[in-house]
């Protein structure tokens, strides 16, 4: 145990002393927020002023409801009665506009097609902000002309109506579904990222001590399985120390960027949001109702799963990547044949978890959550559904991820132990099978 010991310390501190490990954790978090910033750089950048004549026969959207100008797109309307729609399509651009927007003759319970006239296209952030600003401008006039009061049919948006489930005579919690079908994906998604980037580390660490021959040096003093163990458990403490890392940059940009945000927004986009959606009651409510249904969440036995499955799950497929990493040769390209197979169960889980987070409780849910290969990425997603760590489903997916992770380590030490020693010579999947049974 000790010399595992010596051997997952010289694996982490070798990788997390190197200047490429700081550089890369401390820029991937902003190299991240970086690319939005440039992203809404480039966007504000591509939204020129633009000045629109507006040529309103129906008279509509010339009273008192007019179309309001938006800072944030960019765009500012003028009532332009002076020429006629004609005389403004010739005229328009000596007078300093972008386009002429064309309201044919109509009324509100009969609205036609408005026209956009211009040199270029209009974009759809501004064309979906006019035809909203229109919708809105219409049935307020059809409200106005009916006679109805605009705060009674804003109350007739406001109901809502829900459901509490029972189990077995057992009130469940109040859930949203979309909310657990986003942290069931996110995990998942976490995982496969997780095994896909550190165990084909581990996999090129292990070519990169054969390709060098360092492993036949350190096979003098250990055991093959004691490096195996050692080499796999100390690069999941690097990603563990990273993704740590990466946990606490995450919580305190988000704090510094709320300060930010909170002392820099502006009252005129604000005032937009409040005219074209829910006023600010409305996004309070929304709000609280959203954490309420995330302290609803089964937390603990969520973070419980997540954490067992994501250290077995990363030293299985680990175990096989290092395997696969012992049997190639000089020739890296020779891994690509022997990976597809270890990554394949990978992307078959991640496919089946998009089709679980519809119905939970399938038969393709049981299945896929005690199966050791699927497990990782299906059952911390079941478990964010309401599926209790004490449920037989979980006690047979926690007894088979021990039973398939003891027992793809001792194949991948039978074949590392061969193939780690072995040059010259390109492996074979018959090969491989050979080598299980020497």
């Amino acid at each position: 145990m000790k010399k595992i010991w010596l051997i997952i310390k010289r694996e982490y501190l070798s990788r997390v002393r190197k200047r490429s490990f700081i550089i890369t954790t401390l820029l991937a978090p902003l190299g991240l927020i970086l690319l939005f910033a440039i992203q809404f750089l480039f966007i504000g950048m591509g939204k020129e002023k633009a000045v629109i004549a507006i040529s309103d026969q129906s008279q509509l959207f010339t009273q008192d409801l007019r179309l309001q100008d938006s800072e944030r797109q960019n765009i500012f309307f003028k009532i332009e009665n002076s020429f006629s729609y004609e005389e403004l399509k010739e005229k328009y651009t000596d007078l300093g506009y972008a386009g002429i927007l064309y309201i044919p003759e109509m009324q509100a319970e009969k609205p036609k097609t408005s026209i956009y006239h211009s040199a270029e296209l209009l974009g759809m952030g501004r064309k979906n902000y006019i035809e909203r600003q229109m919708a809105n401008i219409i049935k307020n006039q059809r409200i106005k002309t009916q006679g109805i009061d605009k705060d009674f049919i804003k109350s007739l948006s406001n109901i809502n109506v829900s459901i509490k489930e029972e189990v077995e005579g057992k009130e469940t919690d109040d859930v949203s579904s979309a909310l657990a079908s986003a942290v069931g994906g996110f995990m998942g998604f976490i995982m496969y990222l997780v095994i896909i980037i550190y165990g084909t580390l581990v996999m090129r660490g292990v070519m990169e001590e054969k390709t060098n021959r360092i492993v036949e040096v350190i096979l003098s003093s250990v055991r093959p399985f004691q490096l195996l163990a050692g080499k796999i458990i100390g690069i999941g403490f690097v990603g563990l120390t990273q993704f740590l890392i990466w946990i606490v940059l995450g919580i305190g940009i988000n704090f510094l960027a709320s300060l930010f945000l909170a002392g820099s927004v502006d009252i005129s986009s604000a005032n937009e949001l409040a005219t074209s959606g829910p006023d600010s009651e409305e996004i309070t409510l929304m709000v609280q109702d959203i954490m309420n249904k995330v302290y609803a969440l089964p937390i603990k036995s969520i973070l419980f799963s997540f954490l067992f499955f994501f250290f077995t799950g990363y030293l299985l497929y680990a175990a096989l990547f290092a395997a696969v990493g012992s049997a190639v040769g000089e020739d890296s390209s020779e891994s690509q044949a022997l990976v597809f197979p270890v990554t394949l169960p990978i992307i078959i889980s991640f496919f089946i978890l998009t089709a679980i987070l519809e119905n939970p409780n399938s038969s393709l849910a049981f299945w896929s959550s005690i199966v050791p290969f699927s497990s990782p990425i299906i059952m911390p997603a079941r478990i964010a559904y309401g599926l209790s760590i004490f449920s037989l489903d979980f006690f047979l997916a926690v007894v088979f991820m021990i039973a398939g992770l003891c027992g793809i380590i001792w194949l991948a030490g039978k074949i590392y132990r061969t193939g780690i020693l072995m040059t010259g010579k390109k492996a074979s999947f018959k090969e491989l099978g050979k080598w299980l049974f020497q």
